[in-house]
């Protein structure tokens, strides 16, 4: 009898234990990863009246009504941007992360009636709950680049810096999405306790917004209290993207520092959580 194909024997066996493990399974079922991703993204916009315009309307009305309210009728400064592309450029960074948190957080949530079913690779679901973060993101880096282009025409600066330093930006995004997805490791098995976790991270959130530079300039923190933000990674994270794209502020080397070692140190902390108490988490949804 002939030996069968090597390509058509499944071995069964226990999972590895560790987070170096689960980060192996990421990459091992990256096509349920997309899978997830689409499926989120499309949770957006399933059973509404205005379909796909609200991956437009979500981001953009809460854009225009703080530029009225901070930069037309409070005039708060803005180093020199015109007001409207300095707070679409913070803005895009800080809905990453809030976004990818706020997803990742109902990722084991909204998945339920299948992970109850089946074995999925649980740890891909807040990584891949992500995606509707990447989507806003897309959108408001659009809007900026037309903004830009605009100011441009009509003022004759260009606002948008092209150079290296782009660099910072990329490190802004990638320090927001890593926190966003260190602390979601841990709300997204908390959720599964009660939903109120879900509300508690709303507040915060909120009150973490006005703690972050996005509506206002480093510049115009009174320099007694600037200590505050080397207690929050997202201040970092927002300065870098704005002085990458827009050239604008100062990005301070400890303070890159200090955050992007809370950030890892958060990221590994919710991963050793999120393998420990995955299981127990599945069994509550």
């Amino acid at each position: 009898m002939p030996e069968p194909d090597s390509l058509s024997v499944w071995t069964i066996e226990p999972r590895s234990g560790g987070a170096a493990a689960r980060l192996r399974e990421v990459w091992r079922y990256r096509r349920l990863l997309r899978f997830f991703a689409s499926r989120a993204v499309t949770k957006l916009y399933q059973n509404t009246i205005l379909g796909k315009s609200w991956l437009l309307l979500r981001p953009l009305v809460p854009l225009f009504v703080r530029t009225i309210v901070f930069g037309g009728l409070l005039n708060v400064g803005s180093n020199n941007i015109p007001y409207f592309l300095f707070l679409v450029i913070g803005t895009a960074c800080w809905d990453l992360f809030a976004g990818s948190l706020t997803w990742a957080t109902r990722s084991l949530e909204q998945n339920r009636g299948l992970i109850g079913k089946v074995y999925v690779p649980r740890v891909i679901l807040p990584v891949a709950m992500t995606a509707p973060a990447f989507i806003t993101l897309f959108i408001h880096l659009g809007v900026a680049a037309c903004a830009a282009g605009y100011f441009y025409l009509t003022h004759g600066t260009p606002y948008v810096v092209l150079a290296p330093q782009l660099l910072w930006a990329v490190g802004g995004l990638l320090l927001a999405v890593t926190l966003a997805l260190g602390i979601g490791f841990f709300t997204s098995v908390l959720a599964t306790i009660g939903r109120d976790v879900r509300f508690t991270l709303a507040f915060v959130l909120d009150f973490w917004y006005f703690l972050t530079p996005v509506l206002y300039p480093v510049s115009a923190v009174p320099a007694e209290y600037r200590w505050v933000l080397y207690l929050n990674p997202m201040a970092a994270a927002v300065e870098m993207f704005k002085f990458g794209l827009l050239g604008v502020g100062h990005v301070e080397p400890a303070l890159a520092a200090s955050a992007t070692g809370v950030t890892l140190a958060v990221l590994g902390a919710g991963l050793w959580y999120f393998t420990r108490a995955e299981s127990d988490a599945v069994d509550r949804v």
